[in-house]
């Protein structure tokens, strides 16, 4: 029996190599559709090339009795033996060969494929953008690019940024790649560099920001004055504005330096709104008490003069000293507020602002100083007794001497007493010689401060007597001694 006529159209199917070609864009999807057919018979197509980056894999057409597309990661053969890519990238260039295969025979056909990119390009070059604290800015990075390119930023302070990045609550990146900064401050201030990147290459755009800041200002007046009574509590306000937010800290009047939220002696307190909170404040808290706001835009400064007077005080008299004998200060040391007047009351009733006596037996008694201000009177009494008594030579010289002329000859005379004695020297001419007088010009003699008597080149005519006398006030004490020069 011989073949129908469609048995042998099939049978004289031959093998035949058919050339195609497509060009596609990188990124986009992709369609190879096949053209070989055979009537009446289901054959079998697989595709093989560049399905993956080895070129060895194939894809077959599924079962005929199911319309299921067969399939890969991006790879899809559709039931009528089409080749589907999605999203073709420059990798899936190259020749791709169609197999249909039946019974009667085998033909192929030969696809090349050609995906088209170009690198990325951002409009424009390095740009200034000069914004104002406080205030949003946006940074636009108009790319262009096939496929269309990813859109990254490094910022000022080398911090990577995308679209794809969660960022943070101030600076995120638009989906079209604009950055935006919420509320720039100076700190902000720096190159941002925009990069636009697909397969095909790079581009880049540098964007330089400079922020405007004005330094911080102080809302209250910058120099005050304050009289506050001791024991009140006083609050010293300081309300800094500024962009960035100035911090603020206090400098006290005795140099302490006091931040937010800082106790110092538990009396003194910084508010976070910068107030300055004195407790029980006192005259020592009296000064100047400086405020400073400090941001990286300058500074400025308030000063708080203080003043806590002192409150009317009785006065207090300090204790008297005096030197017993001598001359004698009577010294009244008092203190209050207002600063008290003083006076002496002597023991016969004279009234002297203060006293120096040169003292004598007769200056003894009880002396009163009387301090006043107008918050009253104090006064105290100071005994004072005068110690006294007469000379009393206590270190004589022989009371007979014999030498040879020109050997030196000294005669001591020490004496005490109270008030200090003085001490006298009669030669034998009658002179006299003093320690009050510092002695006399003439002659060999030489009197001592402490009475002693020296006689420095004795002659046959020094011989005689000498004698010393010891005297004050109370009474006197003498000595004598005879010489005899041979």
């Amino acid at each position: 029996m011989l073949p129908s006529r469609k048995q042998r159209a099939e049978l004289h199917v031959t093998a035949a190599l058919t050339e195609h070609s497509l060009i596609a864009a990188d990124s986009q999807g992709l369609l190879l559709p096949h053209n070989l057919s055979s009537p009446g018979l289901h054959p079998k197509i697989p595709w093989e090339g560049q399905l993956q980056e080895s070129d060895t894999s194939l894809l077959s057409l599924p079962p005929a009795e199911t319309d299921a597309p067969a399939s890969g990661s991006r790879w899809m053969v559709l039931p009528n033996g089409t080749l589907a890519i999605a999203q073709a990238a420059l990798q899936d260039g190259g020749q791709y060969r169609c197999t249909a295969t039946n019974a009667l025979g085998t033909a192929q056909l030969l696809a090349t494929l050609a995906v088209v990119a170009y690198p990325p390009r951002i409009a424009g070059g390095t740009r200034l953008l000069t914004a104002h604290a406080g205030v949003p800015v946006t940074m636009r990075c108009p790319a262009e690019g096939r496929p269309p390119p990813s859109i990254s930023w490094v910022l000022a302070n080398e911090t990577h940024i995308s679209s794809s990045s969660q960022g943070n609550q101030k600076v995120l990146v638009w989906p079209d790649g604009t950055l935006m900064i919420k509320d720039v401050t100076v700190y902000d201030r720096g190159l941002y560099t925009c990069t636009a990147t697909n397969p095909a290459g790079t581009d880049t755009l540098t964007v330089k920001l400079q922020v405007i800041a004005a330094p911080p200002i102080i809302l209250e007046e910058k120099r005050q004055q304050i009289t506050a009574m001791a024991g009140q509590d006083l609050n010293l306000p300081c309300t800094a504005e500024g962009n960035p937010q100035p911090h603020v800290h206090w400098v006290l009047a005795k140099g302490t330096v006091v931040k937010p939220l800082q106790f110092v002696n538990t009396r003194v307190l910084m508010l976070p709104n910068g107030t300055l909170r004195l407790s029980s404040i006192a005259p020592t808290d009296s000064g100047n008490y400086e405020c400073i706001a400090t941001s990286s835009t300058g500074s400025e400064r308030r000063v708080v003069i203080l003043t806590v007077p002192h409150r009317d005080t009785l006065p207090r008299i300090g204790p008297v000293r005096g030197i017993s004998g001598e001359s004698l200060s009577l010294h009244c040391l008092s203190d209050g507020n207002p600063k008290p007047s003083t006076a002496w009351t002597l023991p016969g009733g004279q009234v002297l602002d203060r006293p120096q006596i040169n003292t004598t037996i007769h200056d003894r008694g009880h002396y009163v100083c009387k301090a006043h201000n107008p918050a009253g009177d104090l006064s105290i009494t100071i005994p004072v007794t005068i110690i006294a008594y007469p000379p009393r030579i206590t270190n004589r010289p022989p009371q007979t001497i014999h030498t040879m002329p020109g050997a030196a000859v000294q005669l001591s005379c020490t004496a005490l007493g109270i008030p200090k004695p003085e001490i006298t020297w009669e030669l034998p001419d009658h002179s006299t010689l003093s320690t009050g007088k510092h002695g006399r010009a003439p002659g060999s003699e030489l009197l001592h401060p402490q009475g002693t008597l020296l006689i420095r080149n004795p002659q046959p005519s020094d011989s005689g007597t000498y004698k010393c006398t010891a005297k004050n006030h109370l009474g006197s004490d003498f000595t004598v001694t005879y010489i005899h020069v041979i």
